[in-house]
């Protein structure tokens, strides 16, 4: 099966680049892709509070992306990180969840889960903040009836602990010779080559893309595609390890 895209857009909250979510919406619209939005239930991250809050009511908004069929995801609790745990995914030495007991993080998890559900919002799939999480959120998200994680290192959606995991390990937008990506969309910190860079592709690959419940009808419990992951997160870790120590050394 030749490439298929996915997108998710990260940090979604009431404070946020409104204009590049604006500008990305019409694109998406256009070409009728179906984004994931990873909301915040309750932000509280100062460092989100810095962009312009939501001219309308920012709940009602979210609904209607709901009902266009966008999906929404639960992206965290309150957006603040507690421990320096990087989880499975080892990309990010901080975390809203990793390392915290079952009873926190099934407390946050749940509180945020109220919440969406509080403003007429469904969300079956979880967004970790800076990609942490451990087999006890996992467990957590089981408990409360999430199915997806949006995450993992692997060619294609796989099944594990319960749930159904879809790859994300990029962050701009590139043709791929096989398997199924998620694009990882940081609205705050785009620039206009980053932002233009995603118009294009959307505008030349559409046709391309799934919808999140397409994707993950995909999902496999198939042992090579673990493999492959493995082997995958592994060079992935490896190249930003190094990058990071090449920007050490030139600080």
């Amino acid at each position: 099966m030749p490439a298929r895209y996915l997108i998710r857009m990260d940090d979604i909250a009431a404070h946020m680049a409104w204009d590049t979510f604006r500008r990305l919406e019409q694109s998406f619209e256009r070409f009728g892709i179906k984004p994931l939005l990873g909301v915040i239930p309750d932000n509280r991250d100062v460092s989100l509070k810095q962009f312009p809050e939501c001219t309308g009511e920012f709940w009602a908004e979210m609904r209607s992306f709901q009902d266009r069929g966008w999906e929404i995801a639960q992206h965290g609790f309150q957006h603040l990180y507690v421990t320096r745990d990087s989880g499975l995914m080892g990309v990010n030495n901080l975390s809203e969840f990793a390392g915290l007991s079952y009873e926190e993080q099934h407390d946050k998890l749940a509180r945020g889960q109220s919440l969406l559900r509080e403003h007429g919002l469904r969300s079956e799939t979880f967004m970790a903040p800076s990609h942490s999480f451990d087999v006890v959120t996992l467990r957590a998200l089981k408990d409360l009836g999430f199915t997806t994680v949006t995450d993992g290192f692997a060619p294609f959606p796989y099944v594990a602990d319960g749930l159904i995991f879809l790859p994300q390990w990029l962050a701009s937008p590139r043709v791929l010779p096989i398997g199924v990506q998620t694009f990882c969309l940081h609205i705050n910190n785009m620039s206009e080559q980053a932002i233009e860079t995603v118009e294009h592709f959307v505008a030349e690959h559409h046709h391309e893309f799934l919808t999140f419940p397409e994707a993950r009808t995909l999902a496999t419990p198939h042992s090579l595609n673990r493999i492959a992951g493995s082997v995958l997160g592994t060079a992935i870790r490896s190249v930003r390890s190094w990058r990071y120590r090449q920007r050490m050394k030139a600080a």
